[in-house]
């Protein structure tokens, strides 16, 4: 099958819709298929071309409205040299530009299917225009669904990363002798620096926890527009001393195994990735009852859930983990357990029986 990802670009920096979509690309091109990705650029050009992925460099950030217009005779002429079965647009712009171009642009006779990673934005609506609309879980396609997104146009396809091609890189450049876990108790949250992820709650609940557990820590990792305001809120709770910013890590694998428990407190949530990798890790999993959140946590199975914005319950959670050392181990081989479905393989199968289905029914209409 010839498949076209497209996306605004393809950064190294953690970028979880970019990661998805490398795995996903690296992934089909090793069973066979032919792909390209069309983007404005970014740290994973190279790691494609090694994965017989070929870039096609077309400016898609939002916002260069003047440049796409510049790009399009030369994207039409790629598309045309291209002839691809289907086109799997992963952000708005791509999406709508990839269906105004079939439609009127000469792009040619695509299937266009769209994947809504970001439920929480109002303009996801946008990804409507897919002749196919991935979700990312079961409470995705319900949401989308009330919005009014087209029952028939649905599939759920959650994010798979579990021996992806881009993981299996990172593995190989850990040390694995430098990943045995803390004997004081380390909590971890991998995160945007974002309002929305929680991580200001998370402070707070550590506060309220701190003198009670004097040896446990809390590490932040990511970056992000709020990060300042988490430094200072941080400044003014009970351990302060003992909580720490990482900043930005590109494989986050070590500093989770090293980690007792792991917390993601979104407020809103697709499907986090970083919880995924927290599980493989053999962290105990703390979530917020968000998105798809509880069936990446196999609805609260693999891991405590509780209400988001509730820094009590979080306090609660992490009481209950660090208060009983059995608790804490049962909850680590709970997250590890029936991950199977977590696979970068089952991902594959699932979105490729998308584009088999969708061109299927092309052809039955187109005959009839």
């Amino acid at each position: 099958m010839r498949i076209l990802h497209v996306l605004n670009e393809v950064v190294d920096t953690g970028n979880g819709i970019v990661n998805a979509t490398v795995d996903l690309a690296c992934a089909q091109a090793s069973s066979g298929n032919d792909v390209w990705v069309i983007s404005s650029g970014g740290g994973y050009v190279e790691f494609l071309a090694r994965h017989n992925v070929c870039h096609v460099l077309i400016n898609l950030r939002p916002g260069s409205v003047l440049e796409i217009l510049r790009d399009l005779p030369r994207l039409k002429a790629r598309l045309n040299e291209i002839q691809p079965d289907i086109v799997h647009a992963h952000m708005m712009t791509g999406a709508v530009l990839m269906r105004l171009g079939r439609a009127i642009g000469g792009f040619g006779n695509y299937g266009l299917v769209t994947t809504v990673h970001n439920e929480w934005r109002h303009s996801s609506h946008l990804m409507r225009v897919g002749d196919r609309i991935i979700v990312l879980s079961r409470n995705g396609k319900l949401t989308f669904g009330q919005r009014g997104f087209a029952e028939h146009k649905l599939r759920v396809v959650s994010h798979g990363i579990l021996n992806s091609p881009r993981r299996m890189v990172e593995f190989q450049a850990n040390d694995e002798t430098q990943t045995l876990r803390n004997a004081a108790p380390l909590i971890i949250t991998v995160a945007g620096m974002y309002v929305r992820k929680g991580i200001g709650d998370l402070i707070q609940a550590f506060g309220q926890i701190a003198d009670e557990f004097p040896s446990a820590g809390l590490l932040v990792v990511g970056w992000g527009p709020a990060q300042k305001q988490f430094e200072e809120q941080s400044n003014s709770v009970e351990g302060s001393n003992r909580i720490k910013f990482r900043g930005f890590v590109a494989a986050p694998r070590v500093l989770l195994r090293q980690a007792a428990i792991f917390v993601l407190a979104s407020h809103t949530e697709s499907f986090s990735l970083a919880i995924a990798e927290a599980r493989e890790a053999g962290c105990a999993v703390i979530g917020t009852m968000v998105g798809g959140v509880p069936e990446l946590l196999e609805d609260g199975r693999a891991g405590l859930l509780i209400p988001p914005s509730d820094v009590e319950a979080l306090a609660t959670a992490l009481r209950r983990l660090l208060g009983d050392p059995q608790e804490l181990i049962r909850w680590q081989l709970a997250a590890r357990a029936n991950m199977d479905w977590l696979s970068c393989a089952r991902m594959e199968n699932d979105t490729m029986d998308v584009y088999v289905s969708l061109l299927r029914e092309r052809d039955a209409n187109n005959a009839g």
